[in-house]
């Protein structure tokens, strides 16, 4: 086997690359809003996954207080408390627990378990946060549309 020269063997780059300034934070608007850092994504998530859980626990309360007793709160008719019964169980499966589990607790921890510095895909990551935000504010504000959000019922067919 022919041995290979040292000015060859110097030529081959490093496996591991320094750390790059490509996408952190340069300012706040930068750190906190439009944040490409997965931790900073995770903890968007789970706050915003947080607050509307308190959403759905408030309609959870709205709902067990029609069948604890009926026709106690008039604004509460039939229409109304579908309506309630499909934002429960939409908040609760989609909004909260698939966004706190997955946006928040792997964001979190998957590049921690991984050995990596970050997610792969920074800004898709970013993106992907801020659809769900707005998502989230599209559930919201159809909350005080006329007519109001769907009654389909919480598997989202008609009763």
């Amino acid at each position: 086997m022919a041995d290979i020269p040292h000015e060859a063997s110097a030529t081959v780059p490093p496996a591991e690359l320094e750390e790059m300034e490509l996408y952190h934070a340069h300012s706040w608007w930068t750190k906190y809003v439009f944040s490409q850092d997965a931790k900073v994504i995770a903890v968007q998530y789970a706050v915003t996954a947080l607050v509307i859980g308190f959403v759905a626990l408030v309609l959870s309360w709205l709902i067990r207080l029609q069948l604890g007793f009926p026709g106690l709160v008039e604004f509460i008719d039939a229409d109304r408390y579908y309506q309630i019964i499909t934002m429960h169980g939409m908040i609760m499966v989609v909004y909260l627990l698939t966004a706190l589990f997955l946006g928040g607790f792997g964001n979190y921890l998957i590049p921690l378990m991984v050995g990596a510095r970050d997610m792969v895909f920074p800004y898709a990551n970013m993106l992907s946060f801020w659809l769900y935000f707005v998502a989230v504010m599209l559930l919201v504000i159809s909350f005080f549309v006329p007519g109001g959000p769907t009654g389909a019922g919480w598997t989202l067919y008609p009763p």
